[in-house]
Formats: C-alpha cells, structure tokens, sequence
C-alpha cells in the first residue's frame, strides 16, 4: 500500500499495533511517506516514542477519542464508552501533556472517531459529530498541532430502501451526511477561533456494499400446499375414522367469516390424527389424507385473508406454513455469511422473468447439508416478510441476485 501511494497521500493505521508494526510504519515517515499511526490504546503512544526515538524520526501521531455519544442500529455497542478501541478524554490530554513535555504537541496531527458500523439514524451522528468537533477545537486551543479531523466509519447502506432508522436502512442521504460533518465542523471550529482540518473519512460499508452482486440458479423447488387440490380428492372414504371427516366439513363449511376459527379447528384435528397415527389406531393412508386437508384448508383460509380488512396475526403467517421451498446453487455461508450469522437482510430478486408478475411465495435453501442454509427473511418497505415473491419454476434456467453484498461478505466466507 505505501509503495503504491503518492508520498504527499496520508496513510491512517487503524487497530492494534505490535511494536513491530510501529516501528514500520515510523520507517515508512523516515523516507519521505505520509504514515500517521492512530493511537488505540495508550501503551501504543508509548511505543510510537520509543521507537521515534531510536529511528531520529518526528512522527506523526494520530489519537482516537472513545465519545459519549453512541451509534444506532445493530452495532451501536461498538460506540460509545465501551468501545473496543479508542482513549478517554482524560486519557488523550494525558497524552498531550506527554507531548508536550517532550516538545512533540505538534506531532498530534490527527483525531479520530469511529461511532460504529451502518448508523441508521442522523441524529446520533449529528451528535457525535458535535461532540467530537468540541475535542478537536479544545485541543487544538492546548497546543495539539491538529490538522485533520477522521469522522471513521458509519455511513449507512440503505439495504431495504425504505430511508428509516430500521437497522436495515438509514433515515437520512450520503448528501445530508456529507453536509452534516462539514456544517458542524465548520461551525464549532469558527466559534472556537480554530482553523477548519481536512476532513477524513472511513465509510466503507458505503463504498464496497455496491461493487458484489451474488447471481445463482434455481435448482428445484419443493411444494408444502398445492392450490390445484379438488375437493373430491380430499374427501375421506367412508370408513375413515370420525376426525377426518370433521376436518373435511371444517374445510367444506370455510367462509371469511369462520376462517380464524376453522383454522383453529384444522390444527386441533391434526394433533389429534398425529396421536391417532403415533398410538397406531390410524393408518398412513389415513394420515396422508388428514395432512392434505390440513394444507388446502390453510390455503383456503389464505386465499380469504386477501379480501379481509383485519387479518388475524396467526393467519398473516400461513404464507410462511405454505411457501414453496426454492433450493438454490449457492452457499449462504460462504457467499453471504451475514445473513445467517446476525441476520442482516440483503436486497434478493429474480433476474428473469422481470416482465411477469412472480406468483409464488417462497423461501430459498442453498446446497450445503446444513439445515441453517436457507433465507427465510427479506426486505420490505415498512417491515420484514417471512417470503419472497418469485415466479413459477418449470425446469428453465432461472436465475436470482443477492445485491449490496460487497461490504465484508467475501472476507467472512474467505474469499478475498
């Protein structure tokens, strides 16, 4: 990276720093590089002098500052005074003070700040922002020789679209967020009287999420529910035992009306065919047919549920007992790791068919022979769906995409 760069181009070092490290980084300043070491931990400064010392260099120092304000969304715990890096503020003026001792104050060029990974909300960066713009402007008036201000990372990626503080979102635009950090700059520092730094920013999500896109095949798909069941096919012989023939004047008498209660009715008749079958008083013939009324009779109810005003909260989830499973030619593990690790929702869709209306609600499966490879939550504008919209699979290529995946998905499955 340092021989690739322009010698005027600042190089930031972020994270945990061996003495070994230090001291190349200090090598890369002693020939002419613009390498500004970030002081995590206070025993890091120390070392920075240490080895300033003993190569006759005047470093460049930089310091992040652990803020009282915190992120928000699902990583707001990496902020805030329990941040895995970063010193206090009563910590950096100890370290100032050092500098200052050794005739070095000039040599803290640089403050940092990071308030953590995917902030949804603007107002928690407008506040880190003040905060931070305070730090900068106070030691700059103690002597600091401050010239850039890092606002780190944080820049959201707006995965579902609809511009929220939901985790999966953001409530504000790259355009707000740049106006913000420059506005609240410029103002805390022309009311301290400090020159304005060069501003330095760390938003990676923001910058790699667009470059990856995963696109795989649908492999085959696996029915729970078929709408093409008769009526006569479903109707139970007439030796069958008693529940089967209650479940199927349950599923012949269902109206909009009765739906929530003959739902109820359906899942009682089979728990007790289930009992029936385990104690061996019913056959698998007879099972069979009990889980085939079961199935249409969910997908009646469903069907009814289109035209209700108010949809029952147990019926809203039958389009997640009746989708279809998608297995598709993928590895949700190596591919798109967060989506099983903490459930992050990625923006999924077919590639085809784009002129036709999708049909089926589905889930997708990947190919491993693990039974957590499978995306069963998706994006929505005001919420989260248990499935997705995709059209009817004939044995053609069909091929979906897993979008804004370039943001740390290819180094977790290892293969970056």
């Amino acid at each position: 990276v340092v021989a690739m760069t322009e010698a005027e181009t600042p190089i930031i070092c972020n994270g945990f720093k061996d003495a070994e490290f230090i001291e190349m980084a200090l090598l890369a300043q002693k020939i002419g590089r613009h390498v500004i070491p970030v002081v995590e931990k206070y025993t890091e400064l120390e070392l920075i002098l240490k080895y300033a010392e003993k190569l006759n260099v005047r470093p460049q120092i930089g310091m992040r500052v652990k803020l009282a304000a915190r992120g928000a969304g699902r990583w707001q715990s990496s902020g805030g005074y329990r941040s895995k890096f970063g010193l206090r503020a009563n910590e950096i003026l100890q370290a100032l003070d050092e500098l200052k001792r050794r005739g070095m104050e000039d040599c803290f060029t640089l403050l940092h700040f990071h308030l953590g990974s995917q902030i949804t909300n603007i107002r928690q960066v407008k506040a880190a922002l003040n905060e931070a713009a305070r730090v900068y402007t106070e030691l700059s008036k103690r002597g600091a020789g401050l010239k850039y201000m890092d606002v780190g990372g944080g820049l959201g990626v707006d995965y579902d679209g609809s511009q929220t503080n939901f985790e999966s979102s953001m409530n504000y635009t790259l355009e707000e967020y740049a106006r913000d950090v420059v506005y609240t700059m410029q103002t805390v520092c022309d009311e301290a009287g400090v020159e304005h730094p060069n501003i330095i920013s760390e938003s990676g999500r923001a910058i790699s999420a667009f470059h990856s896109v995963l696109v795989f095949g649908v492999l085959g798909v696996s029915q729970q529910g078929s709408e093409e069941t008769t009526d006569a096919s479903l109707a139970p012989p007439d030796d069958a035992e008693q529940v089967l023939h209650d479940l199927y004047q349950s599923y012949r008498g269902l109206t909009q009306r009765n739906a929530l209660e003959t739902f109820h009715d359906a899942q009682t008749t089979v728990d007790t065919v289930m009992t029936l079958f385990n104690t061996g008083y019913l056959s698998l013939e007879q099972r069979c047919l009990a889980e085939n009324l079961y199935f249409a009779t969910c997908y009646r109810i469903w069907q009814l549920t289109g035209a209700m005003e108010f949809v029952p909260e147990e019926l809203e989830r039958l389009d997640k007992l009746l989708s279809d499973n998608y297995f598709c030619n993928f590895s949700l593990f190596q591919s798109c790791p967060d989506s099983w690790a903490i459930k992050q929702l990625f923006p999924v869709m077919p590639i085809h068919h784009l002129d036709q209306r999708p049909t089926r609600h589905a889930v997708l499966s990947d190919i491993t022979c693990d039974s957590d490879g499978k995306i069963d939550t998706f994006i929505d504008r005001r919420d989260v769906r248990r499935t997705l919209m995709l059209h009817e699979f004939d044995g053609s290529p069909y091929y979906l995409g897993i979008f804004l995946i370039g943001a740390y998905q290819e180094i977790l499955g290892d293969l970056h």
